[in-house]
C-alpha cells in the first residue's frame, strides 16, 4: 500500500508555522470538520499547503519514488533462490521405541536451542579465571591455538589468550595448532585482552631505553671486563653486571675466559632511579636444568643406554649429568678390571656412555654403570677355561689369604695360601709379589659369580714322604721288674682290718 502523495510533506520549506499561516484556525471550535461532508452546512477538509507549492511537492515525491524505484530494480534482477523440496516429517506413531530413545540420547535429553548454546558459551567464558592471579614470572602450560603472521595465539585457560613471538623459535621447528607448551608470562595488558608469554629460554630484544628492561627478562648481554665481583656486560645500550656467583652452576675463579662473548640471561634486578641493572646466568641455567630434569624422568627407565659428562670424580665412584640430572657411578661398576681408584679410567669433562641399573623411588637418585655398556669377559670365561689348564697370569695384589692373578682385562682368578706350595706358607709374599707373572693350573671355573680357583702347587712335583729315623738294637732284652714279696702299706690289701672310727683307733693316739 503507497501512500497518497498529496499528503507528504517532501518540501522542506513547509513549516508548521506555514501551515498554520495558510490555515488559520477556524472561528467555531465547537463545529467538528469531518472529511466527508454529508450536508452543506458542515465544514470540508480544506489542504493546508496552497496548489502551486502542493504541485511541487508532487514533482519531488515522484522523483523521489523513480529513484527509489532505480535502486530497488537490481534487487528484483537477482535470481530467485530455488526452494528445497519438503521433506516428509514421519508422525509420531511411525517411530519406534528404540528410535525415539536413540534420537532423545543423541540431543541430550531435549531439544538444542540457539540460545542454550549461547548460555553454554557464556557460562565458560564466566567460569574462566581472571588474569588478576597472574603475576610475571609465572609459568603456565598453554595449547597452540593459531599461528598468525609472528606471532602465536596460545589457549592459556584464561579469558585472555596468551600472545608469544615466533622468534622465540629461531632455529627451532614451531609446535604445530593443539600442540601443548611450556610458557612463562611477560606481562598483562587487560585492554588490549592478551597475555603476553615467552618461552623459559625465549629472548627478549631490548633497546636503550630503562622502561623496556624488568626482572624476570631473559635477554642476550655482552661481556665487556671483568673485575673481582664478577663481569661487567651491556644489554642493548644499557650497562649491567653479572656477578661471578651467578655466571655458572659451579663457581668459577678465572672469568677472563668470558670477556667478549655473548651471553643469555635472565634479568634479576633492574632498578630506573639507581641505574641499576643486574643480571644471572646460573637462574636461566637451573630453569632450563629443572626443566630438563622434568622431561628425562618422564622417560627414564632401568636398562636404558644414555650419554653423560664426568661432573665430579671421588674416592668412590663418580657423579655423571646426565643433560639435566646427576647420576652415580659406583667404583665397582666402573670397569670389568680391577681398579684401586676411579681416576685411573675417568677425569672431569669427558663424555661417558652410561646404563641404568638402578632409580629409587622417589627418583632422587639414580645408579649408572659404565662397564656394562660393553661386553662382559666372563661371558666366554666358561668356554676359554676348563679345569687342568695351565694358563699364565700376572699377579695383581696379595692378601692374607692368597694372591689375585689377571687372566687377561677383567678376567681375574685366586690361587689360595694353601695352594701356593706343599709345606706350610706363613706369609703369601714368601712365594709370589705383585707384578710377578706366573703360571698357575685352573683347578675350577664359576661365571655366574665371577669366580675362578688356580693352584700353583699343582704344577709342581709332590715330596717324597721323609723316612723315620732308625732304632738301635739292644744286645740284651730288659729284665722284668721283681715282684714284691710284702704288701703295700694301707689301702685294700690288709687282711686283718684295723679297729676304730674313720680316723683310725683312738688308742694309738694316746
Amino acid at each position: 500500500m503507497s501512500a497518497d502523495p498529496s499528503l507528504a510533506p517532501a518540501d522542506p520549506a513547509v513549516t508548521v508555522d506555514s501551515i498554520a499561516e495558510t490555515n488559520p484556525p477556524a472561528e467555531e471550535s465547537s463545529r467538528r470538520v469531518t472529511l466527508s461532508p454529508t450536508g452543506a452546512d458542515e465544514f470540508q477538509a480544506v489542504g493546508s499547503i496552497a496548489p502551486g507549492k502542493l504541485e511541487g511537492n508532487r514533482e519531488r515525491v515522484r522523483d523521489i519514488d523513480a529513484e527509489a524505484e532505480r535502486e530497488a530494480r537490481p534487487m528484483r534482477d537477482l535470481p530467485i533462490p530455488r526452494q528445497q523440496a519438503s521433506v516428509e516429517v514421519p508422525l509420531e506413531q511411525d517411530l519406534d521405541a528404540a528410535m525415539e530413545a536413540e534420537i532423545n540420547a543423541a540431543m541430550g535429553g531435549g531439544a538444542t536451542s540457539t540460545e542454550g548454546v549461547l548460555g553454554t558459551v557464556t557460562a565458560a567464558v564466566a567460569e574462566a579465571p581472571a588474569e588478576d592471579s597472574l603475576h610475571q614470572g609465572k609459568r603456565l602450560k598453554g595449547k597452540v591455538a593459531l599461528l598468525h603472521g609472528e606471532d602465536m595465539f596460545l589457549d592459556l585457560g584464561f579469558r585472555s589468550q596468551g600472545i608469544l613471538p615466533l622468534k622465540q623459535y629461531e632455529g627451532k621447528e614451531v609446535p604445530a595448532v593443539g600442540t601443548e607448551i611450556d610458557v612463562i608470562v611477560h606481562k598483562v595488558s587487560p585492554e588490549e585482552g592478551l597475555i603476553h608469554v615467552s618461552l623459559p629460554s625465549g629472548r627478549q630484544k631490548v633497546s636503550g631505553n630503562w622502561d623496556a628492561v624488568q626482572a624476570g627478562l631473559v635477554v642476550d648481554c655482552m661481556v665487556t671486563k671483568s673485575n673481582k665481583g664478577g663481569l661487567e656486560v651491556t644489554v642493548g645500550s644499557l650497562r649491567g653486571f653479572l656477578p661471578s656467583g651467578q655466571v655458572d652452576l659451579r663457581f668459577i675463579e678465572n672469568l677472563d675466559s668470558f670477556i667478549g662473548q655473548k651471553l643469555t640471561v635472565k634479568i634479576i634486578e633492574a632498578n630506573k632511579a639507581k641505574r641499576n641493572l643486574i643480571v644471572s646466568r646460573r637462574a636461566l641455567l637451573l630453569e632450563e636444568r629443572a626443566l630438563a630434569e622434568e622431561q628425562i624422568l618422564k622417560t627414564l627407565e632401568v636398562g636404558q643406554t644414555l650419554d653423560g659428562t664426568v661432573k665430579s670424580v671421588k674416592d668412590y665412584g663418580a657423579f655423571v649429568d646426565l643433560g639435566g640430572i646427576d647420576g652415580f657411578v659406583h667404583i665397582g661398576q666402573m670397569s670389568w678390571q680391577h681398579i684401586k681408584h676411579p681416576s685411573e679410567v675417568l677425569a672431569e669433562g669427558q663424555a661417558v656412555k652410561v646404563k641404568v641399573v638402578t632409580i629409587s623411588d622417589d627418583k632422587k637418585k639414580i645408579g649408572l654403570s659404565i662397564k656394562q655398556t660393553s661386553h662382559s669377559p666372563w661371558d666366554l670365561a666358561a668356554s676359554k677355561y676348563f679345569q687342568g689348564q695351565t694358563v699364565s697370569g700376572k699377579v695383581t695384589r696379595t692378601t692374607d689369604f692368597g694372591a689375585f692373578v689377571e687372566l687377561e682385562p677383567g678376567v681375574e682368578g685366586m690361587v689360595h695360601i694353601s695352594e701356593l706350595d706343599y709345606k706350610r706358607v706363613i706369609r703369601v709374599t714368601d712365594v709370589v709379589s705383585a707384578g710377578q707373572t706366573i703360571e698357575v693350573q685352573v683347578q675350577s671355573v664359576d661365571p655366574v659369580k665371577h669366580r675362578i680357583s688356580l693352584s700353583l702347587k699343582a704344577l709342581r712335583a709332590k715330596p717324597e714322604p721323609a723316612a723315620p729315623p732308625p732304632e738301635e738294637a739292644s744286645a740284651e732284652p730288659a729284665a722284668p721288674p721283681p715282684k714284691r714279696k710284702t704288701p703295700l702299706k694301707g689301702g685294700r690289701e690288709r687282711e686283718e682290718p684295723r679297729g676304730g672310727g674313720m680316723f683310725g683307733n683312738p688308742s694309738d693316739f694316746k
